[in-house]
């Protein structure tokens, strides 16, 4: 819900979500508004909302509980008189947070918590984002890697191009990050079907993510490589630069603080700077897998 023309727009670079983080507000104004600009207050109400509100709406304590889904220990029971339970799946000691999720099953990326909660999720995160060279090299060609494998349903199920029967995510590219040095390229629905609804080890994901890359395509990987290689070379500023961005801003900020002002533009800056970094870390890592993983190479493409 950042205001029309602020700097923290363009500190993401072109990376998702920009041109879609006033969705929300877009929305509201034109459903609530009749079309005009909402006011501070009504801006910060509908912030409270978006980031308070369960589908039931605001419910008290349940806006208290935190989303990670690398730690949640809830699920939630809806009854057909609009109330809702939070229930335990696991023993919690005393004083232990108690988790929520706020993206469930792989619909919602780690793009769309942050476009509407305004944070960068904590491990495991799932980016998404489109390729437009890929999908135009595809819809040129018939043939081409990505349309092989992204087949889903019967026609995939039955396709003796694609016997492995792979089913992903999404039609978009996504990287499920679990560690800084732990990612799945092009994650299946089963593979992030457990965010939000439980919890695995590191040993527990390397086994799966290890069967996932074992039987990806090395002709899809290696499109999906040279996407990667657009992306970072045609961004503006390097991982190492951001770093040193994020520093220096923030210092500047602690500045504007000790003298008692809050400024919120420069603090959305930098959170938008924090997360186009988050971004790039795992765009980086995607690559790295994508050069030194062990993908299936079938004799078809041989």
């Amino acid at each position: 819900v950042w205001q029309k023309g602020a700097r923290a727009n363009d500190e993401l670079q072109g990376l998702p979500p920009a041109g879609e983080t006033r969705r929300h507000m877009d929305w509201y104004q034109n459903a609530c508004r009749g079309g005009e600009e909402p006011t501070d207050v009504q801006r910060h109400g509908l912030l409270m909302f978006l980031t308070r509100a369960s589908d039931r709406g605001l419910i008290p304590i349940y806006d208290l509980l935190n989303h990670h889904n690398g730690l949640i220990n809830t699920r939630l029971a809806a009854d057909n008189e609009g109330g809702l339970a939070v229930i335990t799946t696991v023993d919690v000691k005393k004083g232990r947070p108690i988790y929520n999720t706020y993206a469930r099953s792989g619909w919602e990326s780690s793009v769309d918590v942050f476009n509407t909660y305004g944070f960068v999720e904590d491990f495991p995160q799932l980016w998404r984002w489109n390729d437009n060279v890929v999908a135009e090299a595809a819809r040129r060609d018939a043939d081409h890697a990505n349309n092989r494998y992204g087949r889903v349903g019967a026609e995939l199920a039955s396709s003796a191009a694609d016997r492995m029967a792979y089913a992903p995510n999404s039609n978009q590219h996504e990287i499920l990050v679990i560690t800084p040095k732990l990612a799945a390229i092009s994650p299946t629905q089963a593979l992030v079907s457990i965010l939000g609804n439980g919890q695995r080890t590191i040993e527990e994901w390397e086994a799966e993510i290890g069967r996932h890359h074992a039987n990806l395509r090395q002709t899809f990987v290696n499109e999906f490589a040279s996407a990667l290689r657009v992306i970072l070379d045609e961004l503006p500023t390097t991982i190492q630069e951001d770093m040193r961005l994020i520093k220096s801003e923030k210092a500047k900020l602690e500045k504007v603080r000790k003298i008692g002002r809050n400024d919120m533009y420069k603090a959305d800056a930098v959170t938008a700077m924090e997360y186009r970094l988050a971004f790039k870390m795992a765009l980086r890592l995607g690559l790295d897998v994508a050069e030194k993983g062990h993908f299936l190479v079938d004799s078809e493409e041989l």
